[in-house]
């Protein structure tokens, strides 16, 4: 498949452009929305200096701006592209032009579109920094990260493609924002609630209170469409399997209802009868079509959570940073998992400003999370990347983009790499770190979902 540059001209239409010049190397992420935020700042940190930035408009999947976006919302639109000078580190890459380009439509999809050169459209390096971009670029993936490992998925990497950890990402169950009715009642959530309101959609309210007469009053449980990483991680965990059929209800955002969707079409919010909710779309051909009905993103989820109206009883498996926006405050509206916390603070994660810690999880007590991995090629198709086997190499190549940007610690004696997640995760603890470092954990567990065991020494 060949490079293509989209230009959006003035009357509308796309031009094309030749090969970028071999002095540029692009890298096109792709994959998870929940772990969005985690990569565009470790990104930020590949440069020799400050990157110059581009997001993509909201017909391309990410947002129509007006104005530059905040430091706090920047990292969480989800097509964008940076460019510049890379660092010093990134020794197999000087004297190159480093382009990376996000574009995060799923988990499942990024594996997907990663291992079988799937053309997807890109943010490109043109326009206004730091607003919308004027050009597009058709691209094969290079990387895609995933909340779940693809061996829980029909996508294992084999062959040409690798499979890296990368972190612990860890899960929340978060409620509804409604000041009224079920949900202000709800603390805990069971495996047992979790197990039978994946399957159903929903569930009956007397599955707390013990009444009948509760019976049909409902709590409903968000669910997002079939390649996202983190259902597949809440279905593993309830011992499902891919293709286990999953309840779907989908909040009407406007009329304030839940309805079972009915039209495979896509909506920024919850509208009766579309059941493809999100903006990380459309993509090529509207790729999300294809993953059936469900929310796209978990920030999606998130928006429709913080609808407060007294119809919205529900609640969601979401990520720790996605559910840090849900309610008044950070994680205002996280919720126990068979009495246990993700935090050490309990129920003070609700409103938390600093350091979270994460030991229930290092520990091995709470067991709401997963690996977050990456997929990539060991040798990338000429055809098909911009990049070098070279320039990528993998987490064990030193001076590689892999070699920096999926740099471990405990593989380098102890000492962080500066440009990778594990560093970023680090800097951001302070502030609530949404992702906890491979090397602080104390237990491990199958690749995705299972028993939670202590690492073998």
């Amino acid at each position: 498949m060949k490079k293509t540059l989209l230009l959006t001209l003035a009357l509308g239409f796309a031009g094309v452009s030749p090969r970028l010049a071999a002095t540029t190397v692009d890298v096109y992420i792709t994959g998870s929305t929940a772990f969005r935020a985690n990569v565009y700042n470790a990104s930020t940190k590949l440069f020799a200096s400050s990157p110059t930035i581009y997001y993509a408009d909201g017909n391309h999947g990410g947002s129509t701006l007006s104005s530059p976006p905040s430091a706090s919302s920047a990292p969480k639109i989800s097509s964008w592209v940076m460019t510049g000078s890379p660092i010093s580190t990134l020794t197999n890459l000087q004297g190159d032009t480093l382009n990376i380009h996000g574009f995060f439509t799923g988990s499942v999809q990024g594996i997907q579109t990663t291992e079988n050169e799937v053309p997807l459209t890109f943010a490109a390096p043109t326009g206004t920094p730091n607003q919308n971009c004027s050009a597009y670029v058709s691209n094969a993936p290079t990387i895609g990260f995933s909340d779940a490992s693809g061996v829980a998925t029909p996508y294992p990497a084999s062959g040409n493609y690798e499979e890296e950890q990368v972190c612990v990402q860890p899960f929340v169950i978060c409620k509804s924002t409604a000041s009224v009715g079920a949900v202000t009642n709800i603390t805990n959530v069971t495996w047992e609630q979790l197990e039978y309101g994946v399957e159903a959609g929903r569930i009956p309210l007397s599955a707390w209170t013990g009444h009948i007469t509760d019976t049909n009053t409902f709590v409903y449980l968000m669910q997002r469409t079939k390649d996202s990483g983190t259902r597949r991680t809440e279905t593993q965990g309830e011992y499902y399997q891919f293709n286990d059929p999953v309840g779907i209800y989908i909040y009407d955002y406007t009329n304030n209802f839940f309805y079972t969707p009915s039209v495979l079409a896509n909506t920024g919010y919850g509208f009766s009868p579309n059941g493809v909710i999100g903006t990380e779309g459309p993509g090529l051909g509207n790729a999300n079509l294809n993953w059936g009905y469900g929310y796209i993103g978990g920030g999606d989820i998130a928006n429709s959570l913080n609808n407060g109206n007294a119809a919205n009883q529900a609640i969601a498996y979401l990520s720790v940073g996605d559910s840090k926006g849900v309610g008044t405050a950070n994680w205002a509206n996280v919720i126990s998992y068979n009495g246990i916390w993700p935090t050490a603070a309990g129920a003070g994660i609700h409103g938390n400003s600093g350091t979270n810690d994460y030991s229930p999880i290092t520990s091995g007590y709470y067991p709401l999370w997963g690996f977050e991995v990456l997929v990539h090629p060991a040798v990338p198709d000429p055809l098909a990347q911009n990049i070098s086997q070279f320039e990528l190499g993998d987490e064990y190549t030193p001076g590689s983009f892999m070699g920096v940007f999926n740099a471990q610690s405990f593989n380098n004696g102890g000492v962080l790499t500066t440009g990778s997640i594990e560093n970023e995760i680090i800097l951001s603890q302070p502030s609530g770190a949404t992702g906890i470092p491979l090397a602080a954990m104390s237990n491990t567990r199958p690749s995705v979902g299972g028993t939670i065991f202590p690492p073998f020494q």
